[in-house]
């Protein structure tokens, strides 16, 4: 329900607030007071096309913002929606404001998140059908017209239209990943070849992570062997054999000088720690010289084996270069290539399982399908009738009303029968409105309708009708009452109250008749203050309410029989 409405550089308003209340609010004035601008307010709010020449005289920019209040359905389908993210809050209120620049791109705020004007577009038309603007009127949309015909549908309808809607999504989740492994399986059979050639190659390797750096050092080594080699054989010779000529090693001279300590170490314990540190040394130098034979031996390649390391090496660069990384990713990638090899078999296993769970879920779409449509001809049927009444109330007895239900065919769609149809979540069926306003004539899509009368009387017959099916919470009629006489404002009058009974309903009319059924009536007046126009919004009540009523049925001039008139219009309420 619209809450409130603040208006802000508008056309000739400066600042304005409206406060509406539940069922009908009725808003008059004289023609050209600016009763338009409250509606070109609310569907400014709605997401419309703004003229920049609306925004005020010397002002920075126009703004509109409208509080509404949420009930729970309203509340759950804005919810459903695709980026709506944490705008709704717990309370249920939710408070739009648009703000136009006259240089700038405009904003929109919903909650005070800034959002795209495409998603308060798609809110508005969950929040206010407003009559005259095609953008906001369900019943002008054919994608909406099914919803109106199964919301006549009874406690079954509903509960098939659900199970259907469930088996749908599991439809298209199951149909999703089916395609998805049926991609996947197409992409690896196609170079199923070359996976395993590069498995094998990668194999046949036999790489070992760090192996190309040891390879590397071991070759660095070999290629400096000679020099390496001759200062080994000094430090040997130095530390351990002793030279040909008789000289002496660093080994056999502490070998002499410990047996000298040895026979004197029991005349002191320092002497006997030097003697045992000495042969620390000793030991280290024999185990150094045992390690410097190994070393040297170690690098004692030849031509043959040389040659061996470079082509192992240049075998383990050509696959680092080939593969783009180091060995231990390359073996990571083989891992991963023979996951994909060995997931062929498994794909299959799945897409098998799905192909027959997808077949298990068509059966049942398409069996709930056609229970649906059939339940829907015989709502129809009925609903049918009921229009084609509610028109001839409106003074258009001449006129015929069909919805039409039928199936599309689709080649990719569900084989349902013998023919593929497309199916949503709500069935197999299109369902569109067709009407013919004069006898002999043929019925055409209701969207075709551009006569402003003749639309405006169709569409409250049908709202009358449909009020209850219609879950947008706020209805607004903009001058619904142009060019119609007393007899049938009357009718009109009772209609709107009906509507009323179930929605909020914002009205601009001219007729009395209509004012006399508001349950809240504003007055539109504009003004000239300081050489500037303006306007303003009253609401009504009382002896107030009474003469507007009695200036509407006889004009400015009207006296005390007018009065009296309007007296007793006030008391009839429907």
């Amino acid at each position: 329900m619209l809450s409130y409405l603040k208006i802000k550089n508008f056309a000739l308003i400066d600042e304005l607030t409206v406060e509406f209340e539940g069922g009908l609010n009725v808003i008059t004035g004289e023609t050209g007071a600016g009763k338009s601008m409250i509606v070109e307010a609310i569907n400014t709010i709605l997401g419309a096309p703004v003229n920049e020449n609306w925004i005020k005289d010397n002002a920075d920019f126009l703004e509109v913002e409208a509080l509404f209040f949420l009930d729970s359905l309203t509340k759950k389908q804005l919810l459903e929606l695709e980026k709506i993210g944490n705008i709704l809050l717990d309370d249920c209120q939710l408070i739009i404001r648009r703000q136009i620049h006259p240089t700038k791109k405009s904003k929109c705020f919903i909650n005070d998140h800034l959002v795209t004007l495409s998603l308060l577009q798609t809110m508005g038309n969950y929040l206010i059908d407003l009559h005259g603007q095609h953008s906001h009127q369900s019943l002008l949309n054919p994608e909406y017209h099914i919803d109106f015909v199964d919301n006549f549908g009874n406690r079954s309808f509903f509960e098939k239209k659900d199970q259907l809607k469930n088996y749908f999504s599991q439809w298209q989740s199951k149909t999703k990943l089916l395609n998805q492994l049926l991609q996947k399986r197409s992409e690896l059979l196609s170079k199923r070849d070359y996976l395993q050639f590069q498995v094998q190659e990668i194999e046949q390797a036999h790489l070992k992570e760090g192996e190309d750096e040891e390879i590397e050092d071991l070759m660095h080594i070999i290629r400096h062997k000679a020099k390496i080699k001759e200062i080994m054989e000094m430090a040997n010779t130095a530390l351990f054999e002793g030279s040909n000529e008789g000289e002496l090693s660093i080994y056999d001279m502490l070998t002499r000088v410990i047996s000298h300590f040895s026979n004197i170490s029991m005349l002191g314990k320092n002497i006997e720690h030097i003697k045992e540190q000495l042969t620390d040394i000793k030991f280290k130098i024999e185990d150094i010289a045992a390690q410097i034979i190994e070393y040297k031996d170690k690098i004692d390649f030849d031509a043959y084996q040389l040659q061996e390391l470079e082509d192992r090496l240049n075998l383990i660069n050509h696959l680092k270069q080939k593969y783009d990384s180091p060995i231990k990713e390359i073996l990571i990638y083989h891992d991963t290539l023979q996951g994909q090899i060995n997931s062929l078999e498994d794909d299959q296993l799945k897409i098998e399982k799905l192909e027959k769970e997808i077949e298990e879920d068509e059966k049942r779409i398409g069996q709930l399908s056609l229970e649906l449509s059939s339940q829907r001809r015989l709502i129809s049927d009925k609903l049918e009738k009921e229009i084609v009444k509610e028109l001839a109330e409106l003074n258009m007895k001449d006129s015929n009303f069909i919805i039409q239900i039928k199936e599309q065919e689709d080649e990719h769609g569900i084989k349902i029968g013998d023919r593929p149809l497309k199916v949503t979540k709500k069935g197999i069926d299109r369902v569109e409105f067709f009407i013919s306003t004069n006898i002999g004539e043929k019925e055409k899509p209701l969207t075709d309708i551009v006569s402003g009368g003749e639309v405006s009387r169709i569409m409250l017959g049908l709202k009358s009708i449909l009020s209850k099916a219609d879950r947008i919470p706020t209805m607004i009629f903009d001058e619904i009452d142009s060019g119609v006489g007393a007899r049938l404002g009357e009718v009109i009058a009772r209609k709107l109250a009906k509507i009323a009974q179930d929605h909020q309903v914002i009205a601009v009319t001219h007729l009395p008749q209509i004012a006399c059924q508001a349950h809240q009536h504003l007055f539109i007046n504009k003004y000239v203050s300081q050489n500037k126009t303006n306007i303003t919004v009253k609401k009504l009540v009382g002896e107030e309410q009474l003469y507007e009523v009695a200036r509407m049925l006889d004009g400015e001039k009207y006296g005390s029989i007018s009065i009296e008139h309007a007296r007793k219009m006030l008391l009839k309420k429907w």
